[in-house]
């Protein structure tokens, strides 16, 4: 099989973002921040390394904030342009709205609620030898798949089983991870008017073109939701111990848009910037931003994660927990299990 490079792609960031609120109601999903960087560029990072820099998303909520973020971006060593909705569109009419500054090409079509590592050149080359039109990338993951709705293909890896339409019995099951590889063929079966690709594109192709339409189930490769607050703090806890791994990728990722992190003593990263007194107690996994005030007694960690321009009064303690950046914490407060915004702390554990 000839190898065949994609370089377009497509971020969802449109949606409202409800189930992160009142945080959404200041940053626009894709511009909330896990490991302190904005998830939209966890994204592109993902796309980057799999050589893929020409890409669209699609903007309804608070889409001025986006723009300007971009704008300043002072690493942008990828094209991004944007599709801009009135009126919200869901996955499949954005996507249909985009078509012409996606071309005739396939492409990469990605959400902005997640973070990981998958293979992504796997994918595209499992959706070309299948000659495929649609696949999606699945994760076969039995302990986290009671909290999501299954997706199944059958012994030819073409897709059988969705939550609203199933054509046999699949042979397999797991986790649909936000990422599609698709062919310009997609693009007759939608329509510019609020609709979702999951409920109009797939189950269409599986009734009239079921080898069109795939899964490929991916190894050894980890994936975090961080589409609702507590999926937030989890995700952000685990991602702590994954920047704590040897030669982990993530590192390299939160630097490469801005300030460089690095691990100032074993376990705890910050960036050159970073002004932490003497007196403040920090214990790791910690990750720390840029501008923030430390008052004596501080005491940081294990597993916190504080985010830029934060203040945190005398005797304050975090652990735990998620400091979003400009939030702040009061004199003797304690914060554990949490996600930090402005100057409220909304409990995160499951």
């Amino acid at each position: 099989m000839p190898n065949r490079n994609i370089h377009k792609g497509m971020i969802l960031g449109a949606g409202l973002g409800t189930r992160l609120l009142p945080i959404t109601e200041r940053y626009p999903k894709p511009l909330v921040p896990v490991l302190n960087l904005a998830n939209l560029l966890h994204t592109v990072a993902l796309f980057k390394r799999h050589g893929i820099r020409e890409i669209v998303m699609n903007l309804f909520h608070l889409p001025e904030r986006i723009e300007e973020f971009v704008k300043d971006l002072p690493k942008a060593d990828f094209d991004l342009c944007f599709s801009k909705e009135p009126v919200l569109l869901g996955t499949g009419g954005g996507l249909k709205k985009a078509q012409s500054l996606i071309g005739d090409s396939t492409f990469v079509l990605a959400n902005c609620d997640f973070i990981s590592n998958l293979n992504v050149t796997e994918v595209i080359q499992s959706h070309f030898a299948q000659n495929a039109w649609a696949t999606m990338a699945l994760l076969h993951d039995p302990e986290r798949q009671k909290l999501y709705s299954p997706v199944g293909v059958n012994e030819k890896g073409q897709l059988c089983s969705l939550p609203r339409k199933k054509t046999a019995q699949p042979t397999q099951e797991g986790i649909f991870t936000g990422v599609h590889v698709l062919e310009p063929e997609v693009f007759s079966f939608l329509e510019e008017r609020p609709s979702g690709i999951n409920e109009v594109l797939y189950p269409a192709l599986m009734e009239k073109h079921p080898d069109k339409a795939t899964g490929h189930f991916l190894k050894n490769a980890y994936w975090f939701d961080t589409g609702d607050v507590p999926a937030l703090w989890q995700s952000s806890m685990a991602l702590l111990n994954q920047l704590s791994l040897p030669n982990s990728p993530l590192l390299e990722i939160i630097s490469s848009f801005g300030p460089v992190y690095k691990e100032r003593s074993p376990g705890i990263w910050c960036t050159q910037r970073s002004q932490i007194p003497s007196y403040v107690k920090i214990q790791g996994p910690t990750l720390i931003g840029e501008g923030c005030r430390f008052e004596e007694g501080v005491e940081i960690g294990p597993y916190s994660i504080i985010g830029d321009r934060c203040s945190l009064e005398k005797n304050a303690r975090v652990k735990n927990s998620v400091m979003l950046s400009f939030s702040n914490l009061g004199e003797n407060s304690l914060t554990d299990g949490s996600v930090v915004f402005e100057g409220r702390a909304f409990s995160a554990r499951p």
